[in-house]
């Protein structure tokens, strides 16, 4: 019996270690625990932070409170809004004059704005949601612009908390007749590949407080009312594919009313439509009766100004960058767009951006 004793003795410790081997492991199957949903939600408005309403909230030991929304700062209330429970899309097509190679392209941009249910564990949308899911808004920014010959196919998502505004993922890729690029930002940390030399594959930290430009058509309604912050640190645009220099720029940031009909009408180049047809028509644009308001953000010779219709959730009508690429809602409704996929679903976009 004594024999028996000690062996068991002797066993314990060594059970013991097994357990917590199988527990540590099982956190880092998951990648994510329940820590950072319980301090998002309590953080969620809790006034934290210095940029607003956006930052980083999928990895364990970044403070997902830090970047949190800020009562002083901007008007998150669009975000939260009951409109994006309604089981429907934002699905807004634009035309668009693309600058490059140096001249001016003309192509199409869809800006894809929806609700859905997020698995914080795999960092993908939740089929089944669990206990640990929480909501976000996803903004799929896609472009298709000919070029000559051949057409640049362009896509980034953007992913967002709904309750406070912490960013979750960035993913884009751009591919054309000389080959695919890609990138992908998780938990922090932003990987790109691409085919140009010197650009290949790389990986760095995604610096913390820093805006995805791709991102702004959405993140930027934060800012048609409230309190402007002093200044954005604004990561460049992953969907543009080049990756030789990717840091942040810090912005000024300035607002100002303008007519929703100027905006409305505005086309690419500032000239007649790509199609001679005419601007897009007030149910499909915005209410001319209706005031704009533009945020047009500064840094040096950098420039990038996008307006918004004044109501919630405020629509993006224009946006213009300082090499000239500009953008024209050409029209906007809510839709189950992934519904929208047999063939002669296509008439629902305008002829000119088919």
């Amino acid at each position: 019996m004594r024999k028996v004793f000690w062996k068991c003795l002797a066993v314990v410790p060594l059970l013991g270690l097994t357990l917590w081997w199988i527990c540590s492991d099982a956190q880092d199957a998951r990648g994510v625990s329940a820590a950072p949903l319980a301090a998002g939600a309590a953080g969620a408005g809790a006034g934290q932070g210095g940029h607003g309403s956006l930052g980083i909230g999928a990895e364990p030991g970044i403070d997902v409170n830090l970047y949190a929304d800020s009562p002083s700062v901007g008007d998150p209330s669009w975000r939260r809004a009951p409109l994006w429970d309604d089981g429907k899309a934002e699905f807004c097509a634009y035309e668009v004059s693309w600058a490059h190679y140096g001249h001016a392209y003309k192509g199409r941009a869809l800006l894809v704005l929806v609700k859905e249910p997020w698995n914080p564990a795999l960092d993908v949308k939740a089929d089944h949601p669990g206990r640990d899911s929480f909501e976000v808004l996803k903004l799929n920014h896609v472009r298709d612009v000919a070029t000559g010959i051949y057409t640049y196919h362009q896509v980034a998502s953007v992913f967002w908390r709904r309750d406070s505004g912490a960013l979750q993922k960035v993913a884009a890729s751009s591919s054309e007749a000389c080959g695919v690029s890609y990138a992908e930002m998780t938990r922090g940390k932003l990987q790109t590949h691409s085919y140009f030399d010197g650009e290949g594959d790389r990986g760095q930290r995604w610096p913390a407080g820093a805006w995805p430009e791709d991102g702004l058509p959405a993140a930027l309604r934060t800012f048609v009312s409230g309190l402007l912050p002093g200044s954005l640190d604004v990561f460049p645009s992953l969907l543009a594919a080049r990756y030789e220099d990717l840091r942040p720029r810090t912005y000024t940031l300035e607002r100002r009313k303008v007519p929703a009909a100027a905006a409305a009408a505005a086309t690419p180049g500032g000239a007649a439509s790509p199609s001679g047809q005419a601007a897009a028509s007030p149910s499909e644009a915005g209410d001319p009766g209706e005031e704009a308001v533009e945020l047009r953000l500064s840094s040096g010779k950098s420039k990038l100004a996008y307006t918004f219709e004044a109501r919630p959730p405020h629509r993006l009508l224009h946006f213009e960058r300082d090499d000239g690429t500009t953008y024209r809602l050409a029209k906007c409704e809510r839709l189950v767009y992934w519904q929208m996929h047999d063939p002669g679903a296509e008439a629902w976009l305008p002829p000119a951006l088919r």
